[in-house]
């Protein structure tokens, strides 16, 4: 018993060393996406088009991640480091949107609750204050970048996808246009090219220049093998 007791002490030793032992390695460390209420309340405004590269070049040298990527022109990786930063697309917004209205995010009626998040306080991601670009565009010749870093859609609300809770009141696809109080479902157009969503309700939506006129962005990180 007493020979359990020692080998038990030791495993939980090692552990508590390694644990240290990863804390303080490397020559750096820095803070990424991390969600609280002083970002949040006063981010700053930029272009769709801004957002897309500003957010690709965090995993690069010196950035935000602590990484030290390199990039091809069209925001495509020249290595692969498992992690891919990019601002986020319709599909990713889509989700967080579902989510937040299930059971796995905030339970209370969206536009009735104090802190307009995901989940109901400071720590979720913020919705229905302003519009935030996603990367879901009308002309992919507008973003010029890598397709893996969008959403592409067409003049008709009939190229909604699979998860990215948009659509209108016209036919042939309601979507999610008016989910939880959401006041705004205007697709996008030659002349205003991007998705903004969020304001008026965690499904509203609306369209945007993308390379002029100001709003916020929002960016995901991928974790996986071959990224």
């Amino acid at each position: 018993m007493k020979e359990k007791k020692n080998m038990k002490k030791m495993i939980v030793t090692t552990t508590l060393i390694a644990a240290g032992i990863m804390m303080i390695g490397g020559n750096t460390s820095k803070a990424a996406l991390q969600a609280n209420a002083t970002t949040h309340a006063n981010p700053p405004s930029k272009t769709g088009a801004v957002w897309m590269e500003e957010i690709r070049k965090m995993e690069t040298s010196g950035q935000t991640m602590g990484l030290d990527e390199t990039l091809n022109t069209d925001l495509s990786p020249k290595t692969s480091n498992n992690i891919d930063v990019h601002m986020i697309r319709t599909t990713e917004y889509g989700a967080i949107a579902i989510l937040s209205a299930s059971g796995f995010g905030n339970l209370k009626k969206l536009s009735e609750v104090t802190e307009k998040t995901s989940t109901g306080n400071i720590t979720g991601v913020y919705m229905g204050t302003r519009w935030d670009w996603t990367a879901g565009v009308m002309s992919a010749t507008t973003v010029g970048k890598n397709s893996r870093y969008y959403d592409l859609y067409d003049s008709t609300n009939a190229s909604a996808k699979v998860g990215d809770a948009l659509g209108t009141d016209a036919t042939p696809n309601k979507g999610c246009a008016g989910w939880h109080g959401a006041g705004s479902a205007n697709w996008v157009s030659g002349a205003y090219p991007g998705f903004v969503r969020g304001y008026n309700g965690v499904f509203s939506f609306t369209y945007g220049y993308w390379t002029s006129g100001f709003s916020y962005g929002r960016g995901v990180a991928v974790v996986g093998t071959g990224l």
